[in-house]
């Protein structure tokens, strides 16, 4: 095989990235090849080897032979710390970025040679929207790279879980547990253990003695003595709560007074509170707590962006952190995202703008043990992407996940892995 040729160092790429990333996730890329005209640049350049790292200096890396500064300025970090760690799709990713920057000359001999840039083929298109609604889990590693996405099994034997609605959540050793409603609108319950395998989907019990849940919304939450509690929106339009102790059995479902809600989220703090947000049926933002003890705050307002009283809002998440407080995203009636801390003692700070996406469908959020917040986002054409919030307060920027969903889920491990659940369609 020839000495692989080699990716130039895309040298404008640092000022130019960062305007890529935010103002294109809801267009498409300048320039664009077909994964067959991708798969001849690779064979020129390592021959088609995707996993290839070169030899001498400096160094390259994957089948299109990326330098570290190049993959890492056009977001390859979210994938692998090196291309050649990355899958061919996501290598292919990352060079449509490289391409919509700088054409077919990153590639100087190989990329005229396959014809790269008479070729504006979308790679990976978008699916048509449908209404299966599959569930599919990944998970993002704490270095950053994504595994594939895969579709949950069904419900006794079925091939596929569909539904409206996920929610996804982690407990202390390292186990998931999920939530969703089904095709039928009733809600069912699952948990991926610690050694990567499911449980499998059981029905809920409904409220009062009936035999199945049917909600229209649902969230789920990992407590630190390992139940998960759930809060949903009954067939009634109203809240009810329930856990699922750690041992497995169920405590019983409950009303949380006699509220409706549009969205619900929730999340546990490591005191044992359970932290609820909930858009209501008034399109107003509003917060809740219910102790460790069992007992509840009681519902107050959220106060809206640059000192409104109240914030109207289209979707809300929430995430518990390590050091007491909540962090809480939602989207405003104007469309924009829009992040706040509820401290641990209580005290609110200002909310403040989550540039480069708007008017989400759909948001999730969920906290790290370093600190870091995790954020999804769908975009208007079902776009999923990624971002983080540190500790410190900055913001990594957004990237795609490379899928398209209806909804989605997101829950950190203790191991600093975190784990995604979609709802396609």
């Amino acid at each position: 095989m020839p000495r692989p040729r080699r990716i130039r160092r895309a040298v404008s790429a640092v000022p130019l990235v960062g305007a890529l990333l935010f103002s294109g996730l809801a267009g498409t890329t300048a320039q664009a090849a077909s994964v067959s005209t991708w798969d001849k640049v690779a064979e020129c350049e390592s021959g088609g080897d995707w996993q290839i790292v070169s030899s001498g200096a400096p160094t390259y890396y994957g089948g299109l032979q990326f330098s570290k500064s190049t993959w890492d300025a056009f977001g390859g970090r979210q994938y692998a710390a090196y291309a050649h760690q990355a899958t061919k799709m996501q290598q292919i990713l990352i060079a449509e970025k490289v391409l919509a920057v700088q054409g077919q000359g990153a590639w100087p001999h190989c990329g005229p040679a396959a014809g790269l840039g008479a070729d504006h083929t979308d790679p990976y298109p978008a699916p048509a929207p449908s209404d299966s609604g599959d569930f599919h889990h990944a998970v993002r590693a704490v270095a950053g790279h994504w595994t594939s996405f895969a579709p949950l099994d069904g419900y006794q034997g079925a091939a596929r879980f569909a539904g409206s609605r996920q929610a996804i959540t982690a407990t202390p050793d390292g186990s998931l547990q999920v939530a969703g409603v089904g095709t039928d609108g009733n809600l069912y319950h699952n948990a991926r253990f610690t050694s990567g395998s499911w449980a499998g989907w059981a029905p809920v019990d409904g409220y009062d003695g009936a035999a199945r849940f049917a909600a229209s919304q649902v969230t789920i939450a990992g407590m630190p003595n390992g139940d998960a509690q759930l809060v949903a929106v009954g067939s009634d339009g109203k809240l009810y709560h329930t856990a699922r102790f750690a041992g497995g059995s169920w405590q019983g479902w409950s009303p949380v007074t006699d509220w409706g809600a549009r969205k619900v989220a929730a999340a546990g703090l490591p005191n044992g509170d359970l932290q609820l947000a909930i858009v209501g049926n008034d399109g107003k933002l509003y917060h809740n707590i219910r102790y460790a003890n069992g007992s509840w705050q009681g519902w107050r307002g959220v106060a809206g962006f640059g000192g409104a009283a109240d914030f109207t809002a289209s979707s809300v998440a929430v995430a518990g952190m390590p050091d007491g407080a909540t962090q809480m995203i939602a989207v405003g009636n104007d469309g924009g995202l829009y992040h706040t801390t509820r401290q641990a003692g209580g005290s609110w700070q200002e909310w403040g703008r989550v540039s480069g996406i708007s008017s989400p469908s759909d948001i999730a959020l969920a906290g790290m043990p370093n600190g870091d917040a995790q954020l999804l986002a769908v975009a208007n054409d079902t776009s999923v992407y990624h971002n983080a919030r540190f500790a410190g307060g900055s913001w990594q920027g957004w990237n795609s996940v490379g899928v398209h969903a209806r909804k989605v889920g997101i829950a950190g491990l203790g191991s600093g892995d975190a784990h995604v659940l979609t709802t396609a369609g």
